[in-house]
């Protein structure tokens, strides 16, 4: 028995390691016809005998993460690139050992961890500081000036003036074609773990918490704030100055025009706790 390929379960053939999500007898007959012989699976899924004589089943608490590991560890590989030769980097910037560098990508007077990988086509302005282990992907800016306006007595918009930074802490993660905008006079800070998806628009002060997830399409206006541990759903936007608690959940598409406490799950526009939105569903539905 051995494996040199991780595949799903369709297109897994004699040498793949799989990872099913089920553990009903609906799994049972979706193996049957599946040659793979190393079998990531949660630790419920009952075993039948007669798969256990050429098969290598591996039970878990939490399979998609035990496959995750395996994976990263077996048969995801990085090839080193260093800094590419057209990337601007200023002579003011400080670039941590090991941190990567790609195509065209601008670095202003930055200071940068050790270990990082910015793609290719970023930009990154004055007064950015990322951690170590920060992933950019390419085509992101950080630290572009914010959006804020006031009128003047003519009732002409005049920019209000945007001079922090932005702050990314260790081991956070941020997808392609972001905007992550600098603080007008702090700073917009991303806490250590957290990961940003692709399109995620990220205003001025914001502060996103510990190890929270940010979705494709999501909007946190300025001066918001999400806590740690929290989902923030794609196409979500939470309205300025507005507050997402620990260990919340924001959902599809919703817009927070309110504080949401702790370990909260809200949907809709504007968004409501979920009991709330389902009462009122049901109500409608019974008139």
């Amino acid at each position: 028995m051995s494996i040199d390929n991780a595949r799903t379960l369709a297109e897994a053939n004699e040498h793949s390691l799989i990872w099913i999500k089920g553990y009903g007898p609906e799994v049972i007959h979706e193996l049957v016809s599946c040659p793979a012989p190393v079998i990531v699976c949660d630790k419920r899924f009952s075993i039948p005998p007669d798969m256990l004589s050429n098969r290598c089943f591996i039970k878990s608490d939490n399979p998609k993460l035990l496959f995750s590991r395996l994976v990263n560890g077996l048969f995801v590989t990085h090839k080193s690139r260093g800094i590419h030769p057209t990337a601007i980097i200023s002579k003011e910037a400080v670039i941590g050992d090991g941190t990567e560098i790609g195509a065209y990508t601008v670095i202003e007077k930055c200071i940068i961890g050790k270990n990082c990988n910015i793609g290719n086509s970023c930009h990154l302005e004055d007064n950015t500081q990322l951690g170590d282990n920060v992933t950019v992907g390419s085509c992101s800016v950080i630290g572009s000036c914010g959006y804020g306006y006031s009128r003047d007595e003519n009732g002409e918009l005049v920019l209000f003036p945007h001079i922090g930074g932005v702050i990314i802490e260790d081991d956070v993660e941020i997808g392609t074609n972001t905007s992550i905008d600098r603080g007008a006079l702090g700073n917009t800070i991303i806490r250590k773990g957290s990961k940003i998806d692709n399109l995620v628009i990220i205003a001025h002060n914001v502060i996103v918490g510990e190890h929270t997830l940010v979705i494709g399409g999501a909007i946190l206006c300025g001066s918001s704030q999400v806590g740690k541990n929290c989902w923030i759903a794609p196409g979500a936007c939470v309205r300025n100055g507005k507050k997402v608690g620990d260990n919340c959940t924001v959902g599809l598409g919703a817009i927070v025009t309110k504080d949401i406490p702790d370990g909260d799950t809200w949907i809709g526009n504007p968004a409501v706790p979920i009991k709330a939105f389902q009462e009122s569903r049901n109500k409608g539905d019974k008139q």
